[in-house]
C-alpha cells in the first residue's frame, strides 16, 4: 500500500489564485491536503480564512512552513536569511519563538506539522522545545547538495546529502541520520521534500527528477504534455513494497510559481497544469483501486510511529528509466550505514554513509560546519572519481582478478541486480554473473552476492564458475578505497590509522606517503577514521584461507586510504569476505 501526501502553500498576488486552483483540483478528486502557511501568511486574513474553511469542509491540515522567513518582527531577526538552518543558534530560537507564537495566536494551537527544506539538529531541537505538539516535519531534500549547487549557478546553499530517501526518525545529533532507537531520536517523524529518482539522484542533479511534474519539465523529460516518466516514477516507488513490508510512501509539493509562466520552462503554464492534473488523476485512480491511501502529514506521522519502529532497514532497487541505459542501483539504509551498490560498475559500492559513528552536525555561522549540513561519506564515487577514467581511481570498492600477469577490474564490467531477498535479520542481493576473459584465453563467470545484516556487516561472496581451464589459478583482491568527506573536495586525512593483523601485523598513521604496506598470512585490513568516529574492517571469512592484507595512505594527488585483501583461488570456487563498520569513541 502506498501512503500519499499532497502539500500546497499559498502564493502572493496572482499566485494565490493558482494555489486555490490547486486546492480545487485536489478536492474534486477526493483528496485532503496539507496546507503549509508561511509566517507572512499568518497576517493575511484571506489566507487564514480559506485555510480554516478548507479544514472545516474537506478535512485539510493547516501546517507551518519555514520558507522565506520574512514578515512583521521576523525580518529584523533574519536580515534576509531565508533558511532557518543557516541562522546562528540564538537567532534560530528567536525566529522560531516568534513564528510559533503567531501560529498559536491565529489558530489556537501549535502546528502538528512543520515544513522546511532542511532542519539541522539545533533548529529541530528548538522547534520541538517550543512546540512539543509537532509530530511530523518535512525535514530534508534527498541528495540536494554539490551538484544542485553547481546547477543553480553556485547559488543554492542547500548541502543536504546523505539522508534516507523515505520517511525516517531523525537522530538528535544529526537530523539526516536515522535514529537507532527511541533514545537516539529527536522525537519526531520526518519526510523528504519530494521523492527522488533513485538512479538519477546518484548520477547527477536530482532536483529535475522527482515527484514534482513541473520539475520534470525543467529537466526536459517531457514532450509538451506527453510525459510517462513522472507516472513511471510513482510505479517504481510502488515496486519497492515487495521488499519493504508491503509499504511505500510518496508526496508532492508543487508551489504555485511552477504552474505559472516560469523561466525554468520552455512551455506555457497550460502544459505544467496538464501534467500536474494528470498526476493527481493517476493517484486518484490508485486510491479507487485500493492501492493508495491519502493522508495529511500529521496522520502519516501517526501511522509511521505505529508501524515503522526506529531502526527498521529500508531498501530500494532503482532501475534507470528515463534514458534507457538499463542501469541498476541498489540502496540499503539502516542505523549503521547507508550504502549504494552500483551494478553498472560491477557492483561497486558507489556511496557509503557511516551512520554508526553518529557524527554530530549543527549548521549556522556559529558552528564549524557553517552551511554544510550533509552527513559525511566514506565513499562517494560521483564526487570523488570512483573508477579510474582520467588519472588515479577514487572512492569505490571492487574485486581485482589477476592471472598470467594481467589484472581485470570488476568495475569495468556492467551487471544488474538479479534478485533481492529480505528476512527479519538480513537483506541479500545477487548480481547477474559477468563473463571475464584474460589475454591467454582463460575465461569464466563471476557472480557477486551481498548480504546486509543489521549489525553493520556486509557479507560479500564472489563465486567463480565455468572456467575454461578448471585447474587455473587466480589471485583475487577485495579492494576498498575511501576518504571521509562532505563535498567534492578532499578533507584532511591526518589522524586516520591503518592496521593489519597476522604475524607481521602493522599499524600506520596516515601520512600521505602513497606507500603500500603488506602483511602476509593475515585476515584483516582496518582503517580507524576519527573524522567520522568509525572503525572499518575488511576481513576474510573464517571459512576461507589466509590472505595478504595491504593498506595504503594515499598521496595528495590521490588523497584516500585503501584496504586490500588478496587470496589465491585454485580452480572454481567462492571467496567470502566481510566489510564491517564499528563505532569508535566520539
Amino acid at each position: 500500500m502506498m501512503r500519499f501526501n499532497i502539500f500546497h502553500r499559498p502564493g502572493s498576488g496572482g499566485h494565490y489564485d493558482i494555489y486555490r486552483k490547486q486546492q480545487d483540483a485536489a478536492h474534486r478528486l477526493g483528496f485532503r491536503t496539507t496546507l503549509f502557511l508561511l509566517y507572512s501568511d499568518l497576517f493575511d486574513e484571506r489566507a487564514v480564512a480559506d485555510a480554516l474553511a478548507d479544514r472545516e469542509t474537506f478535512g485539510d491540515e493547516i501546517a507551518l512552513s519555514l520558507h522565506g522567513l520574512r514578515g512583521p518582527g521576523l525580518s529584523g531577526i533574519t536580515n534576509g536569511q531565508r533558511c532557518i538552518w543557516l541562522l546562528d543558534r540564538e537567532r534560530k530560537e528567536r525566529a522560531l519563538s516568534l513564528i510559533v507564537a503567531k501560529f498559536r495566536q491565529v489558530f489556537g494551537a501549535a502546528p502538528a506539522s512543520v515544513g522546511s527544506y532542511h532542519f539541522d539538529s539545533s533548529s529541530l531541537a528548538a522547534l520541538k522545545r517550543l512546540a512539543p505538539e509537532v509530530k511530523t516535519v518535512v525535514g530534508g531534500c534527498f541528495e540536494e547538495g554539490v551538484r544542485v549547487f553547481h546547477g543553480c549557478n553556485h547559488s543554492w546553499y542547500l548541502f543536504n546529502e546523505g539522508m534516507p530517501w523515505n520517511p525516517w526518525f531523525p537522530a538528535s545529533s544529526h537530523t539526516l541520520r536515522p535514529a537507532a532507537d527511541a533514545a537516539d531520536s529527536a522525537g519526531i517523524v520526518a519526510v523528504p521534500h519530494l521523492l527522488r529518482d533513485m538512479s538519477l539522484s546518484f548520477e547527477g542533479r536530482n532536483d529535475f527528477w522527482a515527484s514534482h511534474p513541473p520539475n520534470v519539465i525543467r529537466g526536459m523529460g517531457n514532450d509538451a504534455s506527453f510525459c510517462p516518466y513522472d507516472l513511471n516514477l510513482v510505479d517504481q516507488f510502488r515496486m519497492q513494497e515487495e521488499w519493504n513490508g508491503g509499504d511505500s510512501y510518496y508526496n508532492t509539493f508543487v508551489g504555485p510559481s511552477w504552474l505559472d509562466w516560469n523561466h525554468n520552462s520552455e512551455y506555457p503554464p497550460e502544459v505544467a497544469w496538464k501534467l500536474y492534473e494528470k498526476f493527481l488523476r493517476y493517484m486518484a485512480g490508485l486510491k479507487e483501486q485500493g492501492e493508495l491511501t491519502a493522508l495529511t502529514l500529521a496522520e502519516y506521522g501517526d501511522w509511521h510511529r505505529a508501524h515503522k519502529p526506529a531502526g527498521t532497514p529500508e531498501v530500494y532497487l532503482a532501475k534507470e528509466m528515463l534514458y534507457g541505459s538499463g542501469k541498476h542501483y541498489f540502496w540499503y539504509c539502516d542505523p549503521a550505514w547507508r550504502l549504494t551498490i552500483d551494478a553498472s560498475q560491477g557492483g561497486s559500492i558507489g556511496d557509503l554513509r557511516p551512520y554508526a559513528g553518529k557524527a554530530a552536525v549543527a549548521t549556522g555561522p556559529d558552528t564549524p560546519h557553517r552551511d554544510i549540513g550533509s552527513y559525511p561519506y566514506l565513499i562517494q564515487s560521483q564526487h570523488r572519481s570512483g573508477n579510474a577514467h582520467h588519472c588515479y581511481d577514487g572512492a569505490r570498492t571492487t574485486l581485482l582478478l589477476t592471472h598470467g600477469g594481467e589484472t581485470l577490474d570488476l568495475c569495468n564490467y556492467r551487471t544488474k541486480v538479479a534478485t533481492v531477498a529480505r528476512t527479519d535479520d538480513a537483506t541479500e542481493i545477487r548480481l547477474a554473473p559477468i563473463t571475464f576473459g584474460f589475454a591467454d584465453g582463460l575465461a569464466g563467470l563471476l557472480a557477486t552476492t551481498y548480504r546486509f545484516t543489521r549489525d553493520g556487516v556486509l557479507h560479500i561472496a564472489r563465486a567463480v564458475s565455468e572456467l575454461s581451464d578448471p585447474s587455473a589459478t587466480l589471485e583475487a583482491a577485495e579492494y576498498f578505497k575511501g576518504a571521509p568527506g562532505r563535498t567534492e573536495y578532499p578533507e584532511d586525512l591526518h589522524g586516520i590509522v591503518l592496521e593489519t593483523d597476522g604475524p607481521a601485523g602493522l599499524r600506520h598513521e596516515f601520512d600521505y606517503s602513497g606507500c603500500w604496506l603488506e602483511s602476509p598470512h593475515a585476515r584483516r585490513a582496518v582503517a580507524i577514521i576519527p573524522q567520522v568516529n568509525t572503525r572499518l574492517e575488511l576481513s576474510a571469512d573464517n571459512g576461507t584461507g589466509p590472505a595478504t592484507a595491504a593498506v595504503c595512505a594515499g598521496h595528495l594527488f590521490s588523497p584516500y586510504f585503501t584496504l586490500k585483501l588478496t587470496r589465491t583461488l585454485r580452480g572454481e570456487g567462492t571467496l567470502k569476505s566481510c566489510l564491517k563498520i564499528i563505532p569508535t569513541a566520539m
